[in-house]
């Protein structure tokens, strides 16, 4: 009688009446199965970039084994290989120890890619090579080291970096060291600063009093420079500026008078080209009356934070037909951004119909080293605005007895300004403030003490 076999794992099975039971058994059997249990087999050798696992009746083969050891003593791997296993049912643990990526898989079917240097546990289900697990219920490791992690909403992994990047990616995590750098760096950070008019101060400046700058009427005096704080990553700066000082005016008068002061809230241009925030989709709409020079246009989008105090708009990228905006606002339900600008005129706006591409920016367009002034906080038609002002300081200045003003010095706190980089890029912003004193009023003078700087940058 003669010896059968398994189809898988090639196990002999004696036949009713064989006389040889006992070695049949041992050899064929036992043996056999602590090969395909626990044997290891170390295969080094290779042609054309590839193996065929051996197979036997009854007798030690590659393919039973539990541990496939895969090296390459002989250098006969030229790049990448493949190892060919049966097309039958099996577990393989694959420790690649060849230099070269080993691709495990069936003469006609897929398989998995193993790199040098390292193990992994494999099954054939017949046709393919897959890996033994696709699913962890519940994962600690001690360390880990993974091309790409993919989470439940599909997004993949490929990094965990250890510094923020300036373009960041979708596909990258970060350390809690990284971002608590990138927080402490330009996270909300503050800083505030008092100015005061030393290089005015003068040879009269006595004991511990303050030095001043005295604006006479009609005249106008730079107060105060500094640089608003930021560095690559800025996305937008905030500019808190309060001015401390006293309005006056000359001379007696017979009633209480009006004194008034301009202030000129000013950023050097860094670059004068502007930045595409997209097609018009509401064209200009006429805000008032026939002669009104306000038009208000909309945008895709959350456009804000590409705008600022200091924005102008163009339909062009060189701002040859500039015009200021006044303020734009985002509205989430439609996704637009609406801006209102100034035409200049009562004529017809810039974007008389939609399509066109809305130019802006924050430095208005103008060359590089040129001083810009924030917008007018409360417009002014032909009064302060034609002054090219930020904001108004003016008071009914009281009188005494004998006609002379009644002088109190003031903290005037001015409202926040916004500022985004222009095309010269993110970085410290060269900041100026002037004051005019009595330039929309008949008469008005005033003393300058000092500004206080507070700024917020994100």
């Amino acid at each position: 009688m003669s010896t059968s076999y398994t189809s898988i794992l090639k196990l002999g099975k004696p036949a009713s009446g064989d006389t040889n039971w006992g070695t049949t058994i041992n050899s064929q059997l036992t043996d056999m199965l602590e090969e395909a249990i626990a044997g290891k087999k170390t295969v080094n050798t290779w042609s054309t970039n590839s193996h065929t696992l051996s197979e036997g009746n009854g007798t030690t083969s590659e393919a039973r084994a539990a541990i496939l050891l895969l090296t390459d003593t002989g250098t006969q791997l030229s790049g990448a290989g493949t190892l060919i296993v049966p097309a039958s049912s099996k577990l393989y643990a694959i420790i690649n120890t060849t230099g070269q990526t080993i691709t495990v898989k069936t003469a006609s079917g897929t398989g998995i890619a193993v790199p040098t240097a390292q193990q992994i546990n494999l099954m054939c289900d017949g046709t393919n090579v897959l890996e033994q697990s696709n699913y962890i219920a519940s994962l600690e490791a001690a360390a880990m080291n993974a091309a790409t992690i993919q989470v439940n909403s599909g997004q993949t992994i490929s990094s965990i970096d250890t510094a923020m990047n300036a373009v960041a990616a979708n596909t990258k995590m970060l350390t809690e060291l990284a971002i608590k750098t990138y927080v402490d760096a330009i996270g909300n950070f503050k800083r505030s600063e008092r100015i005061y008019p030393w290089a005015s101060a003068g040879s009269g400046l006595a004991g511990s009093q303050p030095p001043s700058i005295s604006i006479a009427d009609d005249a106008t005096e730079t107060v105060g420079t500094f640089d608003l704080y930021g560095n690559s990553r800025t996305v937008f700066q905030e500019l808190d500026l309060a001015i401390t000082g006293q309005l006056s005016f000359s001379g007696t008068k017979t009633v209480p008078t009006l004194s008034d002061a301009i202030v000129r809230i000013q950023r050097k241009s860094k670059g004068a080209t502007g930045t595409s925030i997209g097609a018009v989709t509401d064209a200009d709409a006429k805000q008032g009356g026939s002669s009104s020079y306000w038009y208000l246009i909309k945008v895709a989008g959350d456009q804000t934070g590409k705008i600022d105090s200091f924005s102008y708009l163009d339909d062009a990228a060189d701002g040859a037909s500039k015009k200021r905006i006044q303020n734009a606002t985002y509205d989430d339900a439609t996704n637009k951004t609406t801006i209102v600008y100034d035409n200049g005129s009562e004529g017809t706006g810039l974007f008389s119909s939609t399509g066109g591409t809305v130019y802006v920016s924050s430095s208005a367009f103008e060359s590089v080293g040129t001083w810009v002034t924030a917008s007018p906080f409360i417009p002014d038609s032909g009064v302060a605005e034609s002054f090219d002002s930020t904001y108004t300081i003016s008071e009914y200045l009281p009188i005494n007895g004998s006609g002379s003003a009644l002088l109190v010095r003031k903290q005037n706190n001015l409202p926040t300004l916004k500022l985004v980089p222009d095309s010269g890029g993110a970085g410290n912003v060269e900041m100026r403030v002037q004051v005019g004193a009595g330039l929309s009023s008949s008469d008005g003078q005033y003393t300058f003490n000092v500004i206080t700087s507070r700024t917020k940058l994100t």
